[in-house]
């Protein structure tokens, strides 16, 4: 049995899998800025491309705050089947996400009840841009 690997992983606006197989992600971020707190992203998708031992699998998806707390209240959690030879595809669409703190938040990835791998993201303040000078 060899360790599940992470070949890919992104945030992003949108994401699909094609009749032909193909992964297809527009938008892709790692920030989030926002004018105050509490604040909802009303959606993201968390896009994954695992490479795993053929059979079936159990992946978990848990976002947790820059303390380590947990950001999420229920973490998605998603059955897969891997084939021989082939990655798995893994596309979890998160809608009106809430964020309580600003910093670096981030998405752990669990195959089978091992944590694999992370993917961050940045929670930060808009910052009001200065009026500008008259000439």
């Amino acid at each position: 049995m060899t360790q599940p690997e992470i070949r890919l992983a992104a945030l992003c606006d949108h994401a699909l899998v094609g009749q032909d197989g193909k992964l297809s992600m527009l938008g892709i971020f790692r920030n989030i800025s926002v004018s105050q707190l509490p604040a909802q992203h009303p959606r993201m998708y968390l896009v994954a491309v695992l490479e795993l031992d053929p059979g079936a699998h159990s992946v978990v998806v848990r976002l947790l705050k820059p303390d380590g707390g947990a950001a999420m209240s229920e973490a998605p959690r998603i059955a897969v089947h891997a084939v021989p030879g082939q990655d798995v595809n893994v596309i979890v669409e998160l809608n009106n996400l809430g964020f309580t703190t600003f910093g670096m938040h981030r998405f752990d990835l669990e195959v089978d009840g091992s944590t694999i791998g992370s993917l961050p993201v940045a929670i930060s303040q808009i910052t009001a841009s200065p009026p500008a000078r008259p000439n």
